[in-house]
């Protein structure tokens, strides 16, 4: 009777969950998945030349943000509206805009356009799939209508990008439980939002008001069962420093019920390095993974110090 041999999507689930076999993290970095923030920091964020600089680094994979057009077609791009790092006609959501407006926009580079237009997610896999060794992680920004937009990514990410090295990540439950619906074996990372960083996503009075009135969020035992039932396995979180700090915890929690924990900073590396050294002298555990804006290589030494 002939074996069905595992797809390279649920190996890479199992390296996960297993807090990443050594021949996943590449960078050297204490067995953790090492993922350039938006790509390299030489270029527009979340840029074609910014990913590809972050798939030619040390790191062991790229992040990255995807919202939808009006037209229904995925691109890569992170805020709210428009302005800040893709200029177009007008500051506007993404909704507003469809594939031909996206086309003649350009990024931004510390404030000034470009000549490099902002990339659709079918440029972004193009990339990806000629590194074979190295992790995408993927973040859906969009609170997508309903789960065919979500299931359609995903159908566009099987067939574009036939080596497997993806996941997916969100802030809303809803988008990774359509997910689950048409990848059964991959794995999803559930993005939590430490309400204390509300002015990083942008300063006003509301902002203000939320950031210094936030507790951090509770991660316990019970919070991550919840999540393992309503997403299914294999599942992960993905949480700010301070979110690690305020749960002591969560590495060992985790750990226990084979859920990878990938970590970032809105305050920066420096900030992040410190944090994963004091969540490992509490539990012993280093994250599965974290995502860095610098160089690899610093961000390790600053770890191991």
């Amino acid at each position: 009777m002939a074996m069905n041999r595992p797809s390279k999507r649920s190996l890479m689930a199992a390296a996960l969950l297993l807090c990443l076999a050594p021949e996943w993290a590449s960078a050297n970095c204490l067995g953790m998945l090492v993922q350039a923030h938006r790509g390299a920091a030489s270029a527009p964020e979340n840029s074609l030349s910014a990913l590809r600089a972050g798939y030619q680094s040390s790191a062991d994979g790229v992040e990255t943000d995807m919202q939808l057009l009006s037209d229904g077609t995925w691109v890569v791009h992170h805020d709210a509206l428009t302005g800040r790092v893709v200029q177009t006609a007008a500051n506007v959501s993404t909704h507003q805009i469809n594939s031909a407006d996206w086309r003649v926009a350009r990024m931004k580079f510390n404030g000034q356009a470009t000549s490099e237009p902002p990339p659709f997610v079918s440029d972004l896999l193009g990339l990806a799939s000629g590194f074979s060794g190295k992790i995408l992680n993927a973040e859906i920004k969009d609170a997508a209508p309903g789960c065919s937009a979500v299931q359609a990514l995903v159908g566009q990410f099987r067939r574009e990008m036939k080596h497997g090295n993806w996941f997916m990540t969100s802030a809303l439950p809803g988008n990774l439980r359509c997910a689950r619906q048409a990848d059964r074996e991959g794995y999803l990372g559930l993005i939590v939002f430490d309400a204390r960083n509300a002015e990083a996503a942008g300063s006003n009075k509301v902002s203000q008001y939320v950031a210094r009135h936030a507790r951090a969020p509770r991660l316990d035992q019970a919070w991550l069962l919840r999540v393992q039932n309503e997403i299914g396995m294999p599942v992960g979180v993905h949480v700010d420093a301070r979110s690690l700090d305020a749960n002591p915890m969560l590495l060992s929690d985790a750990g226990m019920m084979k859920m990878p924990v990938f970590v970032y900073a809105v305050e920066g590396d420096a900030a992040l390095a410190s944090s994963v050294r004091r969540a490992h002298e509490r539990s012993g555990r280093w994250p599965s993974g974290v995502v860095i804006d610098g160089e690899p290589e610093r961000f390790c030494r600053d770890v191991s110090r």
